[in-house]
């Protein structure tokens, strides 16, 4: 079933390439109390350290959502066996044209549909393509609606430091992203020591994370009732 090593590998390289910028602007002799074009670049990497985390973290977590959704294509189970949270990822285009139909069609046509395809013994409509935005823009909420609809229990027990560190990490993401903050701005928040340290944390519970998924995906049962 599920198989970890190939998005170990992935979060490996991509958190490698943000070493590689750190390193690349922090000298062992920089003294970043002066006001010199090397510590302006050391404090932009930090910044940009932060955002390249968010971007890891964020490719992860959609591309588990879809080897999960891909697996449960291929066991050749119908709707109807398939776990609640499968099969809400299998009613979503159904469920999405609800909010545009009359409440006659409800009752008639639209509703009958809905049933139709949730009961669905032989075949699978899900579609791989799906991820469950929350709204959130990739918080810890969003995490927790993935942990609720795959049933893995707690994140924060996963995830343990990450966790009360995400919602700040991703703030920050965003703050870079859309123009409020620079990248200098938000790297002078941190010590090289500091981001180094986060990267190493990053790496260690994302790939517990990735440990827990692919234990609890072993089995057929993981998917289907």
């Amino acid at each position: 079933m599920f198989k970890g090593q190939p998005f170990k590998e992935e979060l490996s390289l991509r958190l490698t390439a943000i070493r590689r910028l750190l390193d690349a602007t922090h000298s062992s002799t920089a003294d970043e109390s002066e006001d010199s074009s090397s510590t302006d670049a050391s404090r932009d990497a930090r910044g940009l350290a932060i955002l390249l985390m968010f971007a890891c973290y964020e490719n992860l977590i959609t591309s588990i959502c879809r080897r999960l959704l891909e697996i449960a294509q291929t066991l050749r189970v119908g709707n109807r066996r398939l776990k609640r949270g499968f099969q809400l990822f299998a009613i979503h285009n159904q469920l999405q044209s609800l909010s545009n139909v009359s409440e006659r069609k409800i009752w008639q046509e639209t509703g009958i549909r809905l049933l139709d395809t949730v009961l669905d013994s032989r075949n699978c409509s899900i579609n791989p393509d799906l991820f469950p935005v929350d709204g959130s823009f990739m918080k810890r909420s969003q995490i927790e609606l993935l942990f609720q609809l795959f049933e893995l229990g707690d994140p924060g027990v996963i995830l343990k430091e990450v966790w009360g560190r995400l919602d700040t990490v991703v703030a920050e993401r965003n703050q870079i992203a859309h123009g409020n903050l620079t990248s200098e701005e938000v790297g002078r928040r941190y010590s090289i020591a500091e981001i180094n340290h986060l990267i190493n944390l990053w790496e260690q519970r994302w790939c517990d994370f990735i440990d827990h998924i692919e234990s609890s995906a072993q089995t057929r049962n993981f998917f289907r009732i």
